[in-house]
């Protein structure tokens, strides 16, 4: 199943999102199960943001270090068996990591807005 996913990389990118989705939604479920209802587990991850900051620090970390040492020259491996010898996949590459990146820091400033007081 996964090859075929492969080949359509619409399908396996919104695949991404309903297990994103379904686990974070578990994970509320889970909290909320365990803390009596929505309001009190949002107090508890108000008075652990500074672990949850941290866990995201830990967890992106990671990931970009994944990224670097593993699956980045994997990809840029493949891409120089194009027709251009990978010229326009490394380009459209760099233009993905730098969209990933606003994209992180969009996200972690909000939370960053949040966790000061901003709304």
């Amino acid at each position: 199943m996964i090859r075929s996913l492969k080949r359509h990389p619409l399908l396996l990118g919104l695949l991404g999102l309903i297990i994103a989705a379904w686990l974070g939604g578990l994970v509320v479920y889970t909290g909320m199960r365990l803390y009596g209802s929505i309001s009190d587990f949002q107090i508890a991850m108000g008075e652990n943001r500074h672990w949850l900051m941290a866990w995201r620090v830990i967890f992106y970390g990671g990931l970009a270090l994944v990224w670097w040492r593993a699956w980045r020259p994997r990809i840029l491996q493949s891409v120089e068996q194009d027709k251009d010898g990978g010229q326009q996949g490394r380009v459209l590459l760099h233009k993905l990591e730098r969209m990933i990146l606003i994209v992180l820091v969009l996200i972690e400033g909000y939370n960053l807005f949040i966790w000061w007081g901003g709304a």
